[in-house]
């Protein structure tokens, strides 16, 4: 009622503008003294929109954390002295005093105290206390805000000089300055805490920075453009990380602090693309309610820095950045193949035939195809598809086959229907392919999940090879394996889903099994070509 557009109406009957005097309270009695409102002299609804606003007021303002565990205390001492719920108490006490739960009452705070001042020019205290106005330039751009900075955080945001003038560079996701929206990325710092920051520089800033914890208190030129805001920042985006990446040795990183490092294969979660140059993402597995998001180079900027001196030399993989990918499960009546792949020598094959013979009701191969002559006791279609050289020929020129090659002078090849005539029979099909096969395999059809089989050291090495019946093994052969393993790494590893080193065969049996059920329990990351 007191929102009634015909009471509004009343109290502005005047044709001038007039001022409304509210009820005061008499500090000697305690009542009401009430003033009439010109137009409008109903004493309830003064009263009533008295209450009204004092209620109003008060909700927006900040509530000081300490107020608010005298609260608690109060209530945890009643429930436990006068109704006898001592857990209940405790619970509540416990919560109450939890860093992240008055972590949170800060951020309330902050956001209260923001909601209340944001268009009259006061600061904001990021801790909750309530201040004053002290903003004293006429103009409409400058104002003060304060925020509440831990002694060994970070507020989230960087600096940079723009002639002489200190401005913020950038906002990252998860930080205080984010959170609060009390700066933007062209905002100008003035001062802080009284220090007149015009004419220093970054490093000047940053160690000024570094002393300060409790409440820091800037004077801000707010930036023109800081209404701007831009559709790719609510949008997180995830990506597999095709490279490895160190901020120590980057020299063209903005802000080492701030760097997120990663290893290929990772999957990162991309917050913002809106600088064309550095990205904002959380790796997957970090807490991003306790981290500030990490600068990662944008795909464009990586490719540049490898591409420009000092780097005089790279390889193809060496330009690769990120893969899209989106989070999939797998149908029961689907299964997704598994792929084995590593240098000759280093047991996939021996691997791959134990796994099979462990399950046949759930795995099985695919049929390969062949042009030696059948041999006793062999079924065309189950054992291999028997067929001659030209047909082979004219199936590998037409791209039937996923992977072929050439054993004592016959022809051997795996084609991708027979792949995918395992998947329709609702098993999982587990095949060897060399890692030049890979990409053959690597469709929306298939499905794979490759797994490298890395190669142990040469001396574990050698004893699997002893252990196996081969004593004559020389160390030039295996010195091959080993480097063979590592080039296919480098040069494919941005292929693979996991990689196991095979230190010992029974151990890495049971790896490969655990992956397959893995693979039908959990969803797994995958590109989101796949899926489209």
């Amino acid at each position: 009622m007191r929102q009634s557009k015909k009471l509004k109406a009343l109290s502005t009957t005047i044709e001038k503008p007039v001022s409304i005097d509210m009820p005061e309270v008499s500090p000697s009695d305690g009542k009401l003294e009430t003033r009439n409102i010109n137009g409008y002299e109903n004493q309830c609804y003064e009263q009533g929109e008295f209450v009204y606003g004092k209620i109003e007021n008060n909700n927006n303002q900040a509530i000081p954390l300490k107020q608010v565990i005298v609260s608690v205390d109060r209530i945890t001492d009643h429930l436990s002295r006068l109704e006898g719920k001592e857990e209940e108490s405790k619970i509540l006490h416990e919560f109450f005093h939890s860093e992240p739960v008055q972590a949170a009452i800060e951020a309330i705070a902050v956001h209260r105290t923001s909601e209340k001042t944001k268009n009259d020019g006061s600061s904001i205290i990021a801790n909750g206390t309530t201040t004053h106005n002290t903003t004293t330039s006429t103009e409409p751009n400058i104002h003060v805000v304060s925020l509440f900075k831990r002694e060994d955080g970070y507020l989230g945001a960087t600096v940079r000089n723009q002639d002489d003038r200190i401005v913020i560079g950038r906002v990252v996701k998860g930080g205080v300055v984010e959170k609060t929206g009390l700066l933007k990325e062209g905002d100008e710092l003035l001062e802080m805490n009284g220090i007149d920051l015009r004419g220093k520089n970054v490093t000047e800033v940053c160690e000024l920075l570094r002393t300060i914890s409790g409440e820091v208190r800037f004077v801000v030129s707010s930036s023109v453009s800081q209404e701007k805001t831009t559709s790719s920042s609510s949008k997180v985006t995830h990506m597999r990380a095709l490279f490895d990446y160190d901020p120590e040795d980057d020299i063209y990183v903005p802000c080492k602090e701030l760097a997120l490092k990663f290893q290929r294969g990772d999957i990162l979660h991309v917050l913002s693309t809106d600088d064309e140059n550095w990205w904002q993402a959380y790796r997957e597995g970090d807490d991003t309610t306790q981290s500030l998001a990490g600068l990662i180079p944008s795909s464009s900027f990586h490719q540049q820095s490898v591409l420009c001196p000092p780097n005089t030399t790279f390889c193809i993989a060496d330009l690769l950045t990120y893969e899209e990918v989106v989070l999939h499960l797998a149908r029961t009546d689907r299964k997704r193949p598994l792929v084995l792949c590593g240098p000759e020598g280093v047991g996939c094959l021996e691997l791959r035939q134990q796994l099979l013979e462990s399950d046949r009701d759930r795995l099985a191969g695919p049929v390969p195809y062949t042009t030696r002559p059948q041999r006793d006791g062999e079924i065309d279609g189950i054992h291999y598809h028997f067929i001659t050289k030209q047909r082979f020929l004219e199936d590998s020129k037409a791209g039937k086959f996923v992977e072929y090659g050439e054993y004592e002078k016959n022809l051997y090849g795996t084609a991708a229907v027979d792949i995918v005539n395992v998947i329709k029979r609702s098993k999982t099909c587990v095949l060897t392919l060399k890692a030049e096969s890979l990409i053959a395999v690597r469709t929306p059809e298939i499905m794979p999940f490759i797994l490298f089989v890395a190669p142990p050291s040469l001396q574990t090495l050698r004893r699997q090879k002893e252990c196996a019946g081969q004593f004559n093994v020389k160390d030039e052969e295996l010195k091959s394996i080993l480097s063979q393993g590592k080039s296919i790494e480098q040069k494919f590893g941005h292929l693979f889903d996991c990689i196991i080193v095979n230190t010992d065969f029974n151990r890495s049996l049971e790896e490969m099994k655990s992956i397959l059920k893995r693979l039908e329990t959990e969803p797994q990351w995958v590109p989101i070509e796949w899926t489209t």
